[in-house]
This record gives C-alpha cells, sequence and structure tokens, in this order.
C-alpha cells in the first residue's frame, strides 16, 4: 500500500505513462518482497514443496487478478494542467485497463509562483498529503510532470522531509528503447524510470558540504541580525558572521575528515564570535569604567558581569536558576574545549563539537532572553559608576562585603587529592579562623557593632575605612590561610552606601582578572 505524489502534465500520454509506471515500480519492489518472505518461509518450516506451492499459487493469482499497488494517488496540477487532462479524458482509460482505479486520484490545482503566498499553499497542501498517511505506509515522489518551479519545490520538499524514493522517466533512455509516443508499454517504461540523485550525496563531498553550508548560511544570518540589533554602532557585523560561518565549514571539514583536533580548533573559533556577543551586551548595559576594561577579562568574567546584574535586579520572569546552570555549562564547554593540547580522545572531541553546536542556542538565549531583559531591567535605566575612595566623607559609614576566592575551587581539589580526613578538617578551621580573627581587627578598628555578619569565608561589616586598611585586612587573609596553599588564600572586598550597592560591588570584585580586588559602587 503505496501513496504517489505526482504533477500534473498539459502532456495527458507523459501523464498517464508517470502513473502507470509508478505503479508497476511499486508492484515490482512488492512481488519481489512476498517472494523473498515465502522462500525464507520455506527455508524455516523445511518444506520447501510446501512452500514453493504458496509461492506459485500466489503468481498464478496475482497474473489473474491484477494488484493495485497504489493506494492513493495525489495530483498537484496547474490551471493548463487540470484543463488539458479534463479535456482528454482518454488518458483515464488508459490507466483503469492497467488496474489503477480513478477513484485513487485526489487532485489540487496550485499555480507555483516566485510569490509567497503560492510557495506556501505548495508546502501547506504537502503537509495535508502527509498527515493523512498513516505510520508504515510507503511513499514515492514523481518528477517527471510539472512546471520547472512545481518540479523544483516538490524536490526539495523529499529531500528536507528525507524521501527516498524520488523517480522519474528518463526521456534519453526512452529514446533509445523506441521511436513511439503516446501511451507506453510497462516494459519500455520500467527500465527507464529512474531514481532520482540523493540530495543529500552533496553532504558526502568533503569540499562541498553544500545543502549543510546553506542551512547554516540562514541560520548565520538570521543570529548576525540579532546581534547587529544590540548596538548598530559598536557591533562588528563582518567579523561576528563570517567567524560563525567560518568555524561551520571547520566543523564539517571535521565531520568529513574524522579529524578530531579539527573540531577544537572549530571549538575556539566561535568562542571568538560568542564571546564578542557578551562583550557588546556589557558594553551597552554596565557600568561605563568597567565596560572600558572588558577587553581584558576572561569569558568567565564577563558571563560573571552580567549574572552580577540580573542577581541585583531580576525581572518576574526570568529564569535565574537556569541561567547560571547555563552559563556554568557553556564556560566549562567552552574550555574544556579550548584549553587544551591537539589531540583529542572521543570524549574530547565530542566536547568540542558539542561546544560548537550548542554556540548557536546559547546565542539565541543572549540576543533574545537576556537582551530583551537587560533592557527592561531597572538597573539599566539609570548609569552607573565606580565609586573611589577619594569620594567618601570622612564621617560616611559605608558597608563592606569579604568573601574568599576561589574556596569551592579549593575544597574541589582537596577531594580529589586528599584522602586524609586531617586535612580537611585542618583547612575549615583556618579560613574560619582568619574569618574570626578579621572580624575581631575591624572590631578593633571601627567599633564592637561593626560586623553584622560572619560565616565561612563571608564577613559583611560597616565603617569607614581607608584603603591601606583594607589592603591589610586581604593581606591578613593570606597569611592566615597559608596552610591551606603555600601562598595563603585571597579575597575579594566590595563596598557601597546600601547592602544592594555591597553585593554587586562584590560580585564586581570577584569578576577582576587575578580576584584578590577591592571594588566601591554607587547607584545613581
Amino acid at each position: 500500500m503505496t501513496s504517489l505524489i505526482v504533477l500534473g502534465n498539459i502532456n495527458h500520454f507523459t501523464f498517464a505513462n508517470s502513473v502507470i509506471v509508478a505503479n508497476a515500480k511499486v508492484k515490482e519492489g512488492w512481488d519481489q518482497g512476498e517472494i523473498s518472505q515465502f522462500f525464507n518461509l520455506a527455508f524455516l518450516t523445511h518444506t520447501k514443496t510446501l512452500g514453493l506451492s504458496l509461492l506459485w499459487a500466489i503468481i498464478l493469482h496475482k497474473s489473474d487478478e491484477p494488484s493495485q499497488a497504489l493506494s492513493n494517488i495525489f495530483v498537484i496540477h496547474s490551471k493548463d494542467s487540470y484543463i488539458k487532462l479534463k479535456d482528454n479524458e482518454d488518458w483515464i482509460d488508459h490507466i483503469e485497463s492497467h488496474g489503477i482505479s480513478r477513484e485513487l486520484f485526489v487532485e489540487k490545482i496550485i499555480d507555483i509562483t516566485e510569490e509567497q503566498s503560492s510557495i506556501t499553499k505548495f508546502v501547506d497542501y504537502l503537509e495535508f498529503i502527509l498527515k493523512g498517511i498513516p505510520i508504515g505506509k510507503n511513499l514515492i515522489i514523481d518528477l517527471t510532470n510539472g512546471t520547472s518551479f512545481q518540479k523544483n519545490l516538490l524536490s526539495i520538499a523529499s529531500y528536507i522531509l528525507d524521501i527516498k524514493h524520488q523517480y522519474l522517466i528518463d526521456v534519453s533512455k526512452l529514446s533509445k528503447l523506441t521511436k513511439e509516443r503516446g501511451f507506453l508499454p510497462v516494459n519500455i517504461l520500467l527500465p527507464c524510470y529512474t531514481l532520482a540523485p540523493a540530495t543529500d550525496r552533496l553532504d558526502r563531498i568533503a569540499y562541498l558540504n553544500l545543502s549543510e553550508m546553506v542551512r547554516y548560511k540562514k541560520i548565520i544570518e538570521h543570529q548576525t541580525s540579532k546581534y547587529i540589533a544590540i548596538d548598530p554602532d559598536a557591533s562588528d557585523e563582518e567579523f561576528f558572521g563570517n567567524n560563525l560561518g567560518h568555524s561551520i565549514q571547520l566543523k564539517l571539514q571535521g565531520d568529513q575528515s574524522k579529524d578530531n583536533a579539527i573540531y577544537r580548533i572549530a571549538a575556539s573559533s566561535i568562542s571568538a564570535s560568542v564571546e564578542d556577543l557578551i562583550r557588546l551586551l556589557i558594553n551597552k548595559f554596565m557600568l561605563v569604567n568597567l565596560a572600558e576594561g572588558v577587553d581584558r577579562r576572561t569569558f568567565g568574567q564577563k558571563l560573571k558581569i552580567i549574572e552580577a546584574k540580573f542577581e541585583h535586579d531580576t525581572p518576574s520572569d526570568f529564569d535565574l536558576e537556569f541561567f547560571r546552570k547555563f552559563n556554568d555549562f557553556m564556560l566549562y564547554l567552552r574550555n574544556s574545549s579550548t584549553h587544551k593540547g591537539q589531540l583529542l580522545t572521543p570524549s574530547e572531541k565530542f566536547k568540542a563539537e558539542l561546544s560548537v553546536i550548542m554556540a548557536f542556542p546559547f546565542i539565541d538565549f543572549y540576543t533574545d532572553i537576556v537582551y530583551d531583559a537587560l533592557s527592561k531591567s531597572k538597573l539599566t535605566k539609570k548609569p552607573k559608576k565606580i565609586r573611589k575612595l577619594t569620594d567618601i566623607l570622612p564621617e560616611e559609614n559605608l558597608y563592606y562585603g569579604l568573601d574568599g576566592d576561589d574556596t569551592g575551587k579549593i575544597l574541589e581539589e582537596l577531594f580529589l587529592a586528599c584522602s586524609d580526613e586531617a586535612k580537611f578538617r585542618k583547612s575549615s578551621k583556618q579560613i574560619t579562623e582568619a574569618i574570626s580573627e578579621i572580624a575581631r581587627f575591624i572590631r578593633k578598628k571601627v567599633g564592637k557593632k561593626s560586623v553584622i555578619f560572619e560565616a565561612g569565608d563571608d564577613l559583611l561589616f560597616k565603617g569607614n575605612l581607608e584603603k591601606q586598611i583594607l589592603l591589610e585586612i586581604q593581606t591578613m587573609y593570606s597569611q592566615l590561610t597559608s596552610g591551606i596553599i603555600t601562598s595563603g588564600l585571597t579575597c575579594s572586598i566590595g563596598y557601597g552606601r546600601s547592602f544592594q550597592e555591597v553585593y554587586l560591588a562584590l560580585k564586581l570584585a570577584k569578576t577582576q582578572p587575578g580576584k584578590n580586588s577591592i571594588v566601591g559602587i554607587e547607584l545613581c
């Protein structure tokens, strides 16, 4: 049971010939499959006589009663082909003489032009046909008939839908077998009914990758247009788009050559466009002074700058937890794909290839969701600047936040390298005692009620402290934790007039190169 999609033709002979040979081609394949099935049955039962008898019976049955292989024939007409075939219906008698009922035909008139509306009708009708074909049924596409527009669209749609059975009558072969025209016998038509070359063979030509590049080209053009829309003056259209295209070419080259190292090069290349997008967003929405130095920051530090902004002012419909985890995943994927040697294990190759593929949804997420949220954010409606220590009045009380740098990373290294629980106890105790010692130092300098919060490697306090004292606090933390690593741990300090400013300042301090920074801000 097979459905046929065939285009109309103003030549009723050619139209009828194509329907008849399509039906014969389907029956030919079905008969061979049934013969094979009965031979298998005879072999499995070890009763060759029975098997051959059954086989012979069905062949005789077929010769007495012509089988109708096609269950539906969907005809897509132009207005001209519909009129011509209606005017001369002798083709109907001819196909019925070959066991093909007129009732199988489902006809639709769609004149294809370069207009989008006509293409939409064509695609909608194909979708209608495919939705009506039960799962497991076969489908054959005939490309013998129709206008050039119709043939082109039907072939493209068949490739996209992965319909393998595309056939057409090869006129060159036909002319060698007969000089006759009109209704032709099946034994002449069948040898000329040729399977069209599979379009996806182009993908297997290493130096072309044509169809894949066409698909990616459309995606890249769309992504680039969204990138430019963020800031037409500051965006680098040529670099962003061309680099994405170059990266995909490398990825496809890796697919063909099976050279794992090429995937890493592709991952490194595409990360440059991704990082440029993040730079553009920071320059447009972040603190002016910070943006001026954004190019010197790592990709992870740039992501943290944007994260800090959302953590301070999260839109009600924004999934902050997903945002953090997605950033962490992409950062890990990017770093693990670009910061290693040339040779790749299968696992590393997989991560490098995934890094290239995931770059596109990551760009989508930032150009659509993050950009939109930043545009609506309260924080972006007012410019912000870095507070300088010289701007602080002597009588002014500020809030200060201290946070140990990379404590989680140090703990991870201990998990992997240490088998002695005493080492863990000692490290935890040193950090706790370091924070307690600094808290005592601050109380002594500022007052008993100056420390607001003290836990783990975090400290929140208030007062009016000169830069020299803050530097002294950092030195104390490093010295008091020197037993954990040789040089001691570092800490970052952020400050401002409010808790919100402290929180954001501390986040920004931890994005500075090397961390161990002191940042003060005010939100204006």
